[in-house]
């Protein structure tokens, strides 16, 4: 059951309507949302449309295990001491983020590097190389190939077992 995730008048919603989604998609005043800021919105009340680190925690509040996106951030390139707040969000949260890799203008070989070293489970569905967002291919091998949705379940319930914390990334190019 696909549901949208939001804040809205400081309430945090799994499930927004089709007004929910006009309003979000219309107003002014709706805030970009990661998860430093939901005591802000939720305390003034305001509106915010979710990123990737915020939605994998409302999520995980409502009990929903996977969730999909367009692309996850990453390190940006540079220096490396800007990194995206859904890097630490999936070593963190335990749900599935399926996505179509992170987006092409970041340093990927940092981001890959980044979710190793915080343990992040990354699988390619249906690939053997991360995909970079809007291309099928970025040359960077991944460690996982899963072909079925079992594979990829079965990886996650020993995850579970295991106890580790955090989520795990599945790239479907």
């Amino acid at each position: 059951e696909p549901r949208t995730i939001a804040v809205l008048g400081g309430e945090l919603v799994a499930g927004l309507s089709y007004a929910q989604l006009h309003h979000l998609a219309t107003a002014h005043d709706v805030r970009k949302l990661s998860r430093r800021d939901l005591p802000i919105v939720v305390a003034r009340r305001s509106d915010g449309a979710t990123t990737v680190a915020t939605t994998m925690w409302i999520a995980h509040r409502f009990g929903i295990q996977v969730f999909a996106t367009g692309g996850i951030g990453g390190i940006h390139r540079g220096d490396g001491t800007d990194v995206s707040a859904d890097l630490q969000e999936l070593a963190q949260t335990p749900v599935i983020v399926v996505c179509a890799g992170a987006k092409a203008i970041l340093d990927l070989p940092a981001t890959l590097e980044y979710l190793e070293t915080f343990g992040v489970t990354v699988v390619g569905y249906g690939t053997g190389e991360f995909p970079a967002f809007y291309s099928r291919s970025s040359g960077l091998p991944l460690d996982v190939r899963c072909d079925t949705p079992e594979e990829v379940v079965a990886i996650w319930q020993a995850r579970q077992k295991l106890g580790l914390p955090g989520g795990m990334l599945v790239c479907n190019p």
